[in-house]
């Protein structure tokens, strides 16, 4: 069950009923390899993005802002192509974009160093994007694999692009 950490301004943006976001609990990641995601809110001059990392390899996606359920299908499926592009077998893409529109669950961001390098990739975004005559989907697609390509200190490997293959290889011959 994937766990979405956001702020509180991306909470608002996508129409989040409750006051205040949970505190996180340790979900069980059923079928699914990928599990804690912290996101956050991107202006630009199109309006809001989400820019998110998944915690354990540092996956980055970005997606539009768009109000519940319809954020959790389309950052579900930037999730997705992020996969696809890195020659994750579209099965396991599929059910890893499938749990997050299921069954994911929203928490405030209870991680420091993880919120620390969210706002170090998301000011990278934001550089990729001011040279962009249009910012359009193959836009934000072209700039996530740029991202994940992208190094991260203290991390082994330090690349998501490498994580991702390491975890989806290693979860394939086990």
């Amino acid at each position: 069950m994937p766990t979405i950490m956001c702020t509180k301004n991306l909470w608002r943006a996508i129409g989040g009923r409750a006051t205040t976001l949970p505190a996180r609990v340790p979900a069980e990641t059923r079928g699914t390899r990928l599990g804690a995601w912290s996101i956050r809110e991107l202006p630009t001059r199109v309006g809001l993005l989400a820019m998110g990392l998944e915690e354990s390899t540092y996956l980055t996606v970005v997606c539009p802002v768009l109000t519940l359920p319809e954020f959790l299908l389309v950052f579900a499926a930037s999730v997705e192509t992020a996969l696809t592009d890195l020659s994750v077998p579209t099965r396991e893409s599929e059910i890893e974009a499938h749990a997050i529109v299921r069954a994911a669950r929203f928490a405030k961001n209870n991680s420091r160093s993880l919120l620390g390098s969210v706002n170090d990739v998301a000011f990278h975004v934001s550089v990729r994007l001011e040279d962009e005559a249009q910012i359009t989907m193959a836009v934000l697609r072209k700039t996530q694999r740029e991202l994940n390509g992208m190094p991260h200190v203290n991390r082994k490997p330090a690349f998501p692009d490498q994580a991702i293959r390491l975890l989806f290889g290693e979860a394939s011959s086990a």
